[in-house]
């Protein structure tokens, strides 16, 4: 960001840009705790040098708030990240902890802005029903809601989350008393499933809440953390089916029926959901098109934007993703903002230095700079 919006981030003038990261920081957990396994404990050497790399990836950021996943060390994050500049800082669960074990991460948040407001968003009593879920049904890990006010501009909603991963959601040995072959063949296939299965109840519930709360504030949202899949998995469909209804022309959306195109356009684009790297791209060819710049980043390969965001060995995925209300859509008239800037912080992934890396994340961290207009 630049030296003028700074200032203006400090109250010294119009906020024109806002830029926000998400970063999975991987057993974010200061010893003598351990992660999971009694012997997964890091040394002090070691967490000494996980923090120095949070560091040197959130200076390299530049990003006004940044979103976390699998923080255990609560207090530590907050003093590191006050420390660095961010004095405004958020969870809305607590980890999971027996016998210095840790089982249950939560997710943060971290500001140089003041946060308005911090909830907890939870599934809604109805859709639980509506979809057969017993009624404790809860998010794996509770997702944030934080609220920030942006000078004159107006309302920011930030929604922080992490998904259910892709390991079986059971162990082998709940099938019961199987041979070994079929008992681990059911096992990936049941598991995985099931795994999906409740990603998809939760990514749902989410949407359920995020357009509710669209309705009743009409605040632009940002939706961002490890969604644990790609944007085209199964489970993630309900997400864009705004997007299809308005391409398609999906008359069938009940009560709707009788709007012209554009009212009919209007209704459903006010509540969908747009990729921030899918925007970014969009806003660069239309300026290479165009002649002009507007502010954006300039460069001649954009491939970059879709690069995976986490590996497993040699395969890479596409896990984590910032997602971002129609407002920040260029392409529309009167768009209240446009994705000016993108970047994925990988190198940590792609050329590690292990003097520096050694204890970083398995995950990239990606960062959206938004104009405000």
């Amino acid at each position: 960001m630049a030296k003028a919006d700074k200032d203006g981030v400090a109250g010294l003038g119009k906020l024109a840009r806002v830029d926000i990261a998400t970063l999975n920081l991987f057993n974010f957990l200061a010893p003598p705790a351990a992660a999971y396994e009694f012997d997964r404990i890091y040394t002090r050497a070691q967490w000494q040098k996980k923090c120095d790399w949070l560091r040197h990836c959130v200076a390299n950021l530049e990003a006004d708030i940044i979103g976390f996943q699998e923080v255990f060390s609560v207090d530590e994050l907050k003093a590191l990240m006050q420390e660095l500049g961010y004095p405004h800082f958020a969870v809305v669960d607590t980890p999971n902890c027996e016998d210095y074990v840790c089982r249950s991460p939560v997710v943060a948040i971290a500001s140089r802005l003041p946060l308005a407001e911090v909830a907890a968003v939870e599934p809604e009593p109805a859709a639980l029903a509506a979809m057969d879920l017993k009624a404790d049904f809860r998010f794996g890990r509770r997702v944030l809601r934080a609220t920030v006010s942006l000078a004159d501009w107006g309302m920011l909603d930030i929604y922080v989350l992490h998904f259910k991963s892709q390991r079986p959601l059971f162990e082998p040995e709940a099938l019961g008393g199987m041979k070994a072959a079929p008992r681990l063949l059911a096992h990936r296939a049941l598991g995985s499933f099931a795994s999906s299965a409740r990603r998809g109840f939760e990514a749902m519930l989410l949407y359920q809440a995020l357009i509710n709360r669209r309705d009743e504030t009409a605040n632009p949202m940002v939706v961002m953390g490890d969604f644990n899949s790609g944007l085209d998995a199964a489970e993630f469909r309900g997400f864009w089916l705004g997007a299809d209804a308005i391409h398609g022309n999906d008359r069938q959306v009940a009560g709707l029926g009788g709007l012209s195109e554009q009212a009919f356009a209007n209704a459903i684009g006010h509540f969908t959901l747009k990729d921030a790297s899918v925007l970014f791209l969009e806003g660069q060819l239309f300026d290479r098109q165009s002649g002009g710049h507007h502010g954006a980043d300039s460069t001649e390969d954009l491939s970059w934007a879709r690069r995976p965001t986490h590996y497993l060995g040699s395969r890479g995925s596409l896990l984590d993703h910032i997602l971002l209300s129609q407002d920040f859509d260029g392409a529309l008239a009167p768009a209240r903002g446009r994705v000016c800037h993108f970047s994925v912080f990988d190198e940590h992934l792609r050329s590690p230095v292990y003097e520096r890396d050694s204890e970083s994340s398995d995950h990239a961290a990606l960062v959206v700079g938004l104009e405000l207009l």
